[in-house]
């Protein structure tokens, strides 16, 4: 299915994207003594600390369940249940795919099973990642205030994060206000990009600038933001715990500035799993601070290995279930009807 979504010319960005993680490796690595990396991971690991950050990773699915069922309740009801197994396959799609099309996956799935309208669908998570923007921007502020920089590059590695995100926060605001406006904005800068990347974020961006509209309910706005908030919170719990689990002690303000770095990386072609974009995204954001590069990567596997095995298991176990004959989806129409989708 995933391979149905993306297109035999799409499969060079997977190969781009492992090349783009190649080179991230190779130039983490081979400035890392691994005898030292080796060392941490099979003797200073606290795998009760680790199992906590197991535990609060889950949780943040759950909650991305539970904001993209706010987000659906307009259109059709879908048991939490349901939406989580999406967002583990969307997840599962995310790692072994390039430029998160697992999130095309997600959305492909709920239109399918559900009846609605696959624009609609992915209008949907477009917003989500909006929401995820403002939600990164607001922890950034905050662990700028927090953190003591101990030095001036990173300061300003932290100052770069801050202005590339409040800029996303101020197309968030005129989207908002001005969506006509914006979008053609929008479109009038993507005019001058390269046509591939205009043509792969030009729908991205509509979609999300179409769903803004159900967040001018001042309170819908609220609870999402809070949601987005929570979410997001137990992600860096989870990354924290598990810097904490490699025996390495670092603000959690410094762990904030490595999650932007991650997510950031995500926007690029990746390899599968991540691999190499997530070790620099450590190394970048952690040695600055203090960090011997070795603590940093021996984190950073540690920390690949409980995103991405757990997730690869559960997400087939969900794609299992439901597409599985016993796994009718049953949901409901605004107007209160029951539907039951035949696969």
């Amino acid at each position: 299915m995933f391979g149905a979504m993306m297109p035999t010319k799409r499969w060079r960005w997977l190969a781009g994207g492992i090349a783009i993680g190649g080179i991230a490796a190779w130039l983490v690595f081979a400035d890392t003594d691994i005898a030292g990396v080796l060392m941490i991971l099979k003797g200073d690991v606290d795998y009760l600390l680790a199992g906590c950050a197991l535990l609060a990773y889950c949780l943040f699915f759950i909650g991305k369940a539970l904001r993209w069922r706010c987000l659906l309740k307009p259109m059709v009801e879908v048991a939490p249940l349901r939406l989580t197994a999406y967002v583990l396959i969307g997840y599962a799609g995310n790692v072994l795919l390039p430029f998160q099309a697992g999130e095309v996956a997600r959305g492909y799935l709920l239109a399918k099973h559900h009846k609605i309208r696959l624009v609609a669908a992915l209008s949907g998570i477009a917003l989500e990642k909006a929401l995820d923007f403002f939600a990164l921007l607001l922890l950034l502020v905050w662990a700028l205030i927090a953190v003591d920089a101990p030095s001036p590059l990173a300061e300003s590695m932290a100052m770069t994060l801050a202005c590339l995100l409040s800029l996303v926060g101020l197309l968030l605001v005129a989207a908002l206000v001005r969506p006509d406006a914006t979008a053609a904005m929008i479109d009038r800068t993507l005019a001058h990009c390269p046509p591939r990347l205009s043509a792969w974020l030009g729908p991205l961006v509509h979609n999300a600038i179409d769903g803004l509209a159900a967040l001018r309910q001042g309170a819908l706005l609220a609870r999402l933001v809070v949601a987005s908030l929570a979410s997001w919170g137990m992600m860096l719990a989870a990354l924290w715990l598990t810097v904490e689990a490699a025996q390495v002690e670092v603000p959690v303000a410094v762990a904030v500035v490595v999650l932007v770095l991650a997510v950031l990386g995500l926007a690029l072609p990746t390899s599968p799993g991540f691999f190499g974009t997530l070790q620099a995204a450590f190394v970048l954001g952690m040695v600055p601070f203090g960090v011997p590069q070795e603590a940093a990567v021996a984190a950073s596997i540690l920390y690949q290995a409980l995103t991405t095995i757990p997730p690869l298991a559960a997400g087939a176990i969900c794609w299992a279930w439901l597409n599985g004959p016993a796994s009718l989806p049953s949901s409901k129409r605004p107007d209160g009807k029951e539907s039951r989708t035949a696969e």
